[in-house]
């Protein structure tokens, strides 16, 4: 027996409400953490399905390249999807490291300098919507954090400033070092008794 259809039966047979849609159980499970009904899942796949399914495009071409970054961010809006860094990649039918390559140059003859400022106007772009709905509460704050820094180039930085510093003042001789903390001056004799 399947592992949903299991749930299904037990919640249908504990009766504990915990059971959504179509059965079932959203979050409740460690195995299955999608706090999300069968029928959402399945709108929200059919939605991104359609950006999977997208006609491929001729990558060289810069214009196909703009076209297809504002058609992405179009339908996002039009469905009310939130434009993701793996969802601009898909939409481009490359991956996301080749994204990345686009926007650092990394893949210098196949990507144009104007392609590069494509790319980093559309993550700025996708930054900006994630910055802006977390501030409102609307992203949970680790998952703002971990786009920011891994995707967007953000980084926790702490500056911290050293400066050299002369706890006696300015830099002395061993002999005046010598002298400031009363120890006996090196060329004087020492007068010890010494018996045998």
């Amino acid at each position: 027996m399947g592992y949903y259809i299991w749930l299904y039966k037990a919640a249908k047979r504990s009766g504990s409400g915990y059971c959504i849609g179509d059965g079932i159980m959203a979050g409740t499970n460690p195995k299955n953490p999608i706090k999300a009904s069968p029928a959402e899942i399945r709108e929200k796949s059919r939605k991104l399905l359609h950006i999977y399914r997208l006609p491929k495009i001729d990558i060289n071409d810069d214009q196909q390249v703009e076209d297809r970054i504002n058609y992405y961010f179009e339908y996002c809006m039009q469905e009310g999807l939130k434009p993701t860094v793996e969802g601009l990649a898909i939409a481009l039918g490359i991956t996301r490291q080749a994204l990345h390559d686009w926007q650092t140059g990394r893949r210098r003859g196949e990507s144009s300098s104007r392609r590069a400022d494509m790319v980093k106007k559309a993550k700025d772009y996708i930054a900006f919507l994630m910055s802006d709905a977390a501030l409102d509460g609307k992203v949970n704050p680790v998952v703002w954090i971990f786009y920011a820094k891994n995707y967007f180039g953000m980084t926790d930085k702490q500056e911290i400033e050293i400066k050299a510093n002369q706890p006696l003042g300015e830099e002395l001789s061993p002999e005046e070092i010598a002298k400031r903390v009363g120890l006996p001056d090196p060329d004087e004799p020492v007068d010890v008794e010494w018996k045998e």
